[in-house]
């Protein structure tokens, strides 16, 4: 989403911003920028221009999906729609969410500059402001905290104060430079140099020539673009091979690398440490919840289609197992793992224990067991066969065949995933067994968990068998539990679509909350007491076009 592809933003925004060709006289700069401009981000995204930028990023990558793939996060990277306060206050919760808003605020559609007058319109062409502007000075920037001291952003003056555009602050990109303008406008000076803090935080206008249809310009502007955000990333990609038990253990080394198989690996016989650690980043519960990245793997891990055999893991007091324990900010997938057993006590898998804002994808699972054993954080559990707990992430086009057994007063498992918390599970399949002792909850073919997911699309649970003791809860043929409040609490109401249960069988003594497709929306009277609204509504979720057989 972001290493992954969720939190590269702050590097785009730095790259495509920040290159300083010195600074301009007042007036030279000015006179550089001279003509109508309009937002820079919805010219780039139309349908007319999709081929040009494919064709630039191919220059990176020859995977056709992947550059589309590209092309979606380079386009939507500076089209969010938060600033100022707002903004802050929702990264602060969601940082793999982090874009920056490029268009222009107050009203205005188009603004030219006419000598030392600009002017700004609405889309109906009705005048919004038009001020005579004099350069004050040149205002170093803070990003994060830091004042970049050879960065600046240019500051004009209107001789009518008094509204919101009685200061524009230019950065050095100009059409004949980088072939667009970007630029801020507000009625103080206070944290207009500041990208990530006051009013402006996250805000800075993009704008391209109104007649750039009569030349190459855009074309020029979406070459640049990319080849400066893809550069970089191309040098933070570079593959490491991993060939052996031996060099797949090293990893742990440089948990920042970026990772090829290229040979199947027998783990037979291996005392395995999973790849990357949990550990909290701080105290607070949402603290609890993001991983210290200095331990997690938040790297690449590319399986490039090769097998991974024989892992064998049994630590019954063990957290964030699998062959991978924690993974970051990270992209892991394109792999098959064979004949694994994992046991312990929380976020156990065979494959991923612990996956935050991270992006899982076809990693196919066969002959796999994990093993729940209770402990003192035993009761939230999350045991799956491909990701234990998930954070913030995606898991798609997965496929699990494995038998997961869980005790008394357990709970979330699934044979794809264990407990999903805002995770998407989308085109997996789960064939295999789970097993429960009594008193637990959230039992699932695909997860046990979907709290807060955006979706569940396209997923087969087929051939399963799901037995739970007595007193057991949210028991579903795709998923336990799900749903959510809505996107203005930050938790998504959970559409379940186009998947199909086949042949599942759900054997539960005195249970609660049990369906085909999702068993339950999730409702506790505990946390609705604790916490109110939302909390004290049940969740909600959509199914939709889903088949039973």
């Amino acid at each position: 989403m972001k290493k992954s592809f969720f939190v590269i933003i702050s590097a785009f925004i730095l790259a495509a911003v920040l290159c300083i060709p010195g600074f301009a006289e007042a007036d030279e700069r000015l006179a550089s920028m001279q003509g109508s401009f309009i937002e820079l981000f919805p010219e780039f995204a139309k349908e007319e221009f999709h081929d040009y930028w494919i064709e630039c990023i191919s220059k990176y990558t020859d995977d056709p999906e992947m550059a589309e793939t590209f092309y979606k996060m380079l386009v939507g990277s500076c089209m969010g729609e938060l600033h100022g306060q707002e903004a802050i206050d929702f990264y602060n919760k969601n940082p793999e969410s982090v874009v920056f808003d490029c268009f222009f605020l107050n009203g205005v559609a188009e603004i030219t500059i006419e000598g030392d007058v600009i002017t700004g319109v609405d889309a109906d062409g009705k005048q919004v402001f038009s001020h005579t502007y004099t350069f004050v000075k040149d205002e170093p920037l803070v990003i994060y905290g830091q004042v970049m001291e050879d960065m600046a952003l240019h500051i004009y003056k209107a001789d009518e104060e008094g509204d919101a555009f009685t200061y524009f602050a230019f950065a050095d990109d100009t059409p004949e430079e980088t072939y667009h303008l970007e630029f801020r406008y507000g009625s103080t000076l206070e944290n207009i140099g500041n990208y990530f803090e006051g009013e402006y935080a996250y805000w800075l206008a993009a704008a391209i020539s109104k007649n750039y249809a009569e030349s190459d310009m855009m074309q020029k502007c979406i070459k640049l673009f990319v080849d400066e955000n893809m550069a970089e990333m191309a040098e933070e990609t570079e593959k490491i091979e991993i060939s052996t038990a031996e060099e797949l253990a090293k990893i742990n080394e440089n948990l920042s690398g970026n990772y090829v198989l290229t040979a199947d690996i027998d783990l037979q016989g291996v005392e395995w440490k999973p790849i990357g650690t949990y550990a909290p980043s701080g105290e607070s519960e949402e603290e609890q919840e993001i991983p210290l990245e200095s331990a997690a793997f938040t790297g690449t891990f590319d399986g490039a289609g090769h097998k991974i055999s024989n892992l064998v893991i049994n630590q019954p007091e063990g957290m964030a197992l699998g062959l991978f324990g924690c993974i970051a900010n990270s992209q892991v997938g394109n792999f098959t793992v064979e004949n694994a057993s994992v046991g312990g006590m929380v976020m156990v898998s065979d494959v991923i224990g612990y996956a935050y804002s991270s992006l899982v994808s076809d990693i196919n699972l066969s002959g796999g067991k994990v093993t729940a054993h209770t402990g003192e954080l035993s009761a939230e559990g999350m045991y799956g066969g491909i990701v234990g707990a998930g954070m913030n992430s995606v898991i798609t086009d997965c496929s699990a065949s494995a038998d997961i057994v869980i005790p008394d007063s357990t709970a979330n498992a699934g044979i794809v995933g264990g407990g999903l918390e805002l995770t998407s599970v989308i085109n997996c399949t789960a064939t295999g067994t789970i097993t429960a002792g009594n008193d637990c909850y959230g039992l699932g073919g695909i997860s046990g968990c979907g709290f807060g997911a955006d979706e569940f699309t396209g997923n087969v649970a087929e051939n399963i068998m799901i037995t739970a003791g007595e007193n057991c809860f949210w028991i579903g043929g795709i998923t336990g539990y799900a749903g959510g409040f809505g996107e203005e609490y930050g938790i998504p109401e959970t559409t379940v679509s186009n998947c199909t249960v086949r042949n599942v069988v759900i054997a539960a003594e005195n249970a609660e909350g049990v369906d085909d497709i999702v068993g339950a929306p999730f409702y506790n009277e505990a946390a609705a007491a604790a916490m109110g609204a939302p909390f004290d509504e049940p969740t909600v979720f959509d199914i939709i076009d889903c088949v039973i057989e």
